[in-house]
């Protein structure tokens, strides 16, 4: 009677813990699109609802069981270093001689880092990851819709539409808009860095041969997003651009080649006005130099642990508009280390994911060739009709099964060119966060959770030898960040 009743409970069990998880998965989707689209867009009043402090507290009940049932997250090497950067927070404030400052530093940087571990529980199942990325995509695109309203119809125009004033060395000169989006995309510049995430993710919906299909899923909502991109006018955004187009190309290219078709594209950017008029260089970012000089002060003040959370305009004004410098001056190396590799640790996964893909293609491609070429031997040799007949039934018989292969690692497995995009799209926020104070926002936070549950799903990201590789390259990139801030402050490159 207890054997019966047993297998029949932990069954009773997996079906409410099954359906537990479904419901937290369809509210982090609900979550995500609300965040992007944000209420605020409805007025200032829905900020006081606390809606998503709401939605976010139900999603965190519902994860819980996930949380402690599931095994896999337990060697996620980016959990254990964003609960350890959350703490690194608190441990800053207490070393600045502020103990309750650790409170009010979580009570702000956790309703933007939440996200990640509503996203790495939920998102269990790639059928689960390709809705969330779409979900991304699609609000990404309402917002874009909504601003391009604004843009050229005047659509709430206050809301997602912004007028800057053009600074020369002979005072003002004109102004021009600049699109955004609202809440915490409410700044054209962060409007651009998220839309240069989502660009990439598009390309998941990319079938090869069918053109229509393409057009409408892919082509059309990637050239929605640029042309949005194009309107806000980011500095940053041109180059993130750049060196996204030069990652894309390299490869079928060549390095050379690719460099050439890139600065072709940046100074056609140029001529569309893509800047709104304004320059890069030294002098145009005179002022951003003098923050991270700043910057680089604070921390030769406070290296271990930093100035404090939220605490580098107190000392310089304005913020760091680095995301790499606002971290090292505010949380030290201590801190700073460890947000470096959640950068170092997820890049390193995916890379690998990517590597060990495209090597059991090439393999199984050569074993493919080998076997066609020993069949035509077979079938040039003067064999039977016969046997030539039977040659043809296994050469049909094999592409079947290696037809229904490839769907069946579609279904289990994370497409490559999925994990291609979701490495674009991280490099598209480093090359953007080198010019924005966006350490501690959703936007990092919420590509981050992506990629780790991309890395959960299949466990070739997730090798030993890399893991343990991980704390070299990690200190390794930022002293040489350091060396590089150095090195343009000094010298003013």
């Amino acid at each position: 009677m207890t054997e019966w009743i047993k297998p029949s409970y932990e069954r009773e069990r997996g079906v409410v813990n099954g359906v537990v998880g479904g419901a937290g998965f369809v509210l982090t989707v609900v979550f995500v699109f609300v965040t992007i689209i944000s209420p605020e867009q409805f007025g200032n009043e829905w900020s006081t609802y606390h809606a998503l402090t709401y939605l976010g507290a139900a999603i965190l009940l519902l994860s819980l069981p996930g949380l402690f049932i599931n095994v896999r997250l337990r060697s996620s090497t980016q959990i254990y270093l964003l609960l350890g950067f959350i703490v690194a927070m608190g441990v800053s404030e207490a070393a600045n001689g502020w103990l309750g400052g650790a409170l009010v530093t979580w009570q702000i940087f956790l309703p933007s880092a939440i996200v990640f571990f509503f996203i790495v529980a939920n998102v269990t199942t790639t059928r689960r990851l390709k809705i969330l990325i779409l979900t991304l995509v699609a609000s990404c695109l309402v917002v874009v819709a909504e601003a391009l309203c604004g843009y050229y119809f005047g659509f709430r125009g206050r809301t997602f539409l912004v007028y800057q004033d053009i600074i020369t060395d002979r005072g003002p000169w004109g102004n021009f808009g600049r699109i955004r989006g609202a809440g915490f995309l409410s700044d054209p510049n962060d409007f651009a860095q998220f839309l240069l995430i989502a660009l990439p993710l598009t390309t998941i919906q990319w079938r090869e041969g069918r053109t229509v299909s393409n057009c409408v899923k892919v082509i059309a909502p990637a050239a929605l997003l640029m042309w949005a991109i194009f309107l806000t006018h980011s500095r940053g955004a041109l180059i993130a651009l750049a060196l996204l187009a030069l990652v894309s190309i390299r490869n079928r290219l060549g390095i050379v080649l690719s460099v050439v078709v890139t600065t072709v594209a940046i100074l056609g950017m140029f001529a569309l006005n893509f800047t709104g008029g304004r320059l890069i260089s030294a002098d145009a970012g005179a002022d951003r130099l003098w923050l991270w000089a700043s910057g680089l002060e604070m921390f030769k003040r406070a290296p271990l642990f930093g100035v404090g959370f939220n605490k580098f305009a107190d000392f310089a004004d304005l913020t760091a508009h680095n995301s790499f410098v606002l971290c090292l001056a505010e949380l030290g190396f201590v801190g700073c280390t460890l947000w470096v590799a959640l950068l170092v640790t997820t890049m390193m996964g995916l890379s690998r994911m990517i590597q060990v893909r495209q090597g059991r293609e090439t393999e199984e491609n050569s074993a493919e060739n080998v076997a066609i070429e020993e069949q035509t031997n077979s079938l040039g040799s003067g064999a039977s009709t016969f046997e030539g007949r039977a040659a043809i039934r296994v050469e049909a018989s094999s592409a079947i099964n290696v037809q229904a292969s490839i769907e069946d690692a579609f279904e289990s497995e994370v497409p490559v060119r999925w994990i291609v995009a979701m490495r674009l799209s991280l490099i598209s926020f480093i090359a953007t966060s080198w010019f924005l104070s966006r350490t501690y926002q959703s936007t990092l936070y919420v590509i981050l959770g992506l990629a780790t549950a991309t890395i959960l799903l299949d466990k070739s990201g997730d090798e030993p030898a890399a893991r343990s590789r991980w704390v070299s390259y990690t200190l390794a990139i930022e002293v040489f960040a350091i060396a590089l801030i150095y090195f343009v402050v000094r010298f003013r490159f």
